[in-house]
């Protein structure tokens, strides 16, 4: 019987294990894939909007060489502070189910053995939203030159790119892969590019559009998707007329947010108002004992939560497990 199992090995996860190995808790980290699996996955030249301490864990100094680390130095950062920590973290162990049982959950997963159980007292899941991309769900999304993220540039040399989107992943794919040979058209239905892009991007693209090397399409909603083209329906404020137009398309790369991972929280039974669930003020659910932190417990509103805060949840959420487990005086520690 274990203290806490904790779902996901990315920073808020890992935040959330050392808390509660420094609390004395039985803890283990249970990742589907590898350690930091979201970062991993980012495209290999990303620079954090957040500065290093921000996203700082456990106390341990992040040495970057700019205010604004980059993926490789947050990759080693979070590997040897789990290193260092000695967190008992089971990499590619996928939680599929979590069954309820009187005080306590237990915990089917599934790794290269094949399935298999755990029982804990107390269950955090950390699964963050880079896996579940939002869909446009139009036809042909589902095509396999149809992509959700940018992880590197090269295949897309001399190719016409689509890039549906108009927040910072999208301007930001749309940069890179101008930077790297691509024909890159942005189409974005709202009227303009979010004002809230990265201070650092925004100049650049708004530049790039006006030279011509990015071509922007404002107000315009994919309908379709074929093999070779992106067919769009595209306003005319303020007159309202609409025209469908077809963009020649040998890519498309979508990029119109997330929503969490939640699936695990639903399939349980936890209660939910509008797309997230109810949490407490310790970011426990309706089913006493399982807790979340991090975006996985905010629906849609993957916007406003960060590992800087996400952090912040695992904290008082672990300090709130210690509590029921060692008593006030420990989970003040």
């Amino acid at each position: 019987m274990w203290d806490l199992i904790i779902v996901g090995a990315g920073p808020v996860g890992l935040a959330a294990a050392i808390e509660a190995r420094r609390a004395g808790l039985q803890a283990v980290v249970l990742e589907k894939g590898t350690i930091v699996n979201t970062l991993y996955r980012w495209p290999r030249e990303t620079v954090f909007f957040s500065e290093a301490r921000n996203i700082e864990i456990g106390g341990h100094p992040f040495p970057s060489l700019s205010p604004k680390p980059t993926r490789r130095e947050a990759l080693q950062y979070y590997r040897r502070v789990a290193e260092n920590e000695a967190l008992d973290i089971r990499t590619y162990t996928e939680v599929t189910r979590l069954c309820p049982e009187q005080g306590a959950f237990k915990v089917i997963y599934r790794d290269r053995a094949g399935e298999g159980a755990l029982r804990s007292r107390y269950v955090l899941v950390a699964t963050g939203y880079y896996d579940n991309p939002n869909r446009l769900g139009v036809p042909g999304e589902a095509l396999p030159h149809v992509r959700y993220g940018l992880e590197e540039t090269l295949p897309y040399w001399q190719q016409q790119v689509v890039v549906v989107g108009g927040s910072n992943s999208a301007v930001e794919a749309a940069l890179e892969l101008y930077r790297a040979g691509a024909r890159v058209t942005v189409v974005h239905r709202a009227p303009e590019i979010r004002p809230r892009v990265k201070y650092w991007l925004k100049p650049d693209f708004d530049n790039r559009v006006k030279e011509g090397a990015i071509r922007l399409m404002l107000n315009a909603k994919v309908l379709e998707i074929t093999p070779r083209e992106v067919v769009l329906e595209v306003g005319e404020p303020p007159s309202g007329i609409t025209t469908v137009q077809r963009l020649p398309a040998d890519f498309v790369l979508v990029h119109i947010g997330y929503r969490a991972v939640d699936a695990l929280l639903r399939a349980t039974g936890v209660e939910y108002q509008g797309e997230a669930p109810v949490l407490t003020g310790a970011y426990e659910t309706s089913l006493r004992g399982l807790f979340v932190a991090g975006s996985a417990g905010f629906g849609s509103d993957t916007r406003s939560v960060f590992i800087e805060n996400g952090r912040e949840h695992a904290r008082c959420a672990v300090r709130e497990i210690v509590r029921r487990t060692r008593g006030p005086a420990v989970a003040g520690v």
